[in-house]
């Protein structure tokens, strides 16, 4: 079911290149006033845990856009956080799930990712289930049952020079939502797709590969 999705993306992918303009800049895309380096080959995706667009994309966007990347182009999830707990406690979780997906060497389209179990969880449980959290350590122990660590495991990979610095590079990215809020997509560090003219899952990825070799 998997190739032949892929499949059929292909084909209307191939079938937008074909009848496609070139895309607009400040219509399909905006080239970013203040790049970000060192990001060739790379998809960033600004996201935030409590953005129902954000849940949506991130259950039928990313998912296929992850099947489609070429091997040498990297996607790099940024979650930033409002100035609520549950969300500072989410970017940490993440952190630490990417930490573990790498120490097992799974990426974040497998199945077993932790990464990707995180996020599915929290997703669900904050926009299908409206599940509220008396405190933070509640809504952490959730995240702890599916990383399958301890507390103070946690807190020493928290603590790790990698996550802090990972930490500080997402939550650096709150300025370029103000371009349009999330989810945000900017390919090559240089331009930022434009969701409101997205059309549908095709076109986005078509966009991204798109811009990938512009």
């Amino acid at each position: 079911m998997k190739n032949l999705k892929l499949w059929l993306i292909g084909i209307c992918l191939f079938s937008l290149q074909v009848l496609a303009n070139d895309l607009k800049e400040n219509v399909d895309y905006v080239v970013l006033d203040k790049p970000i380096s060192n990001m060739q080959n790379k998809v960033i995706e600004i996201f935030n845990i409590g953005c129902p667009h954000c849940a949506y994309y991130n259950a039928n966007f990313v998912p296929n856009l992850l099947e489609f990347l070429p091997e040498n182009v990297e996607f790099l999830p940024y979650h930033v956080a409002a100035a609520i707990p549950i969300h500072e406690e989410t970017s940490n979780i993440l952190v630490v799930a990417l930490a573990k997906d790498k120490e097992k060497s799974l990426e974040l389209k497998d199945n077993d990712s932790l990464y990707k179990k995180i996020l599915n969880h929290y997703f669900n449980a904050i926009h299908k289930e409206r599940k509220n959290w008396t405190n933070r350590q509640d809504f952490l122990k959730e995240g702890l049952e599916i990383l399958g660590i301890s507390e103070t495991e946690y807190k020493e990979i928290l603590d790790t020079k990698t996550s802090k610095e990972a930490l500080k590079q997402w939550q650096s990215m709150l300025e370029y939502t103000e371009i349009q809020g999330v989810p945000s997509f900017i390919i090559n560090g240089k331009y930022m797709i434009l969701s409101s003219g997205i059309k549908g899952v095709e076109d986005f990825i078509y966009k991204v590969d798109y811009l990938l070799t512009k």
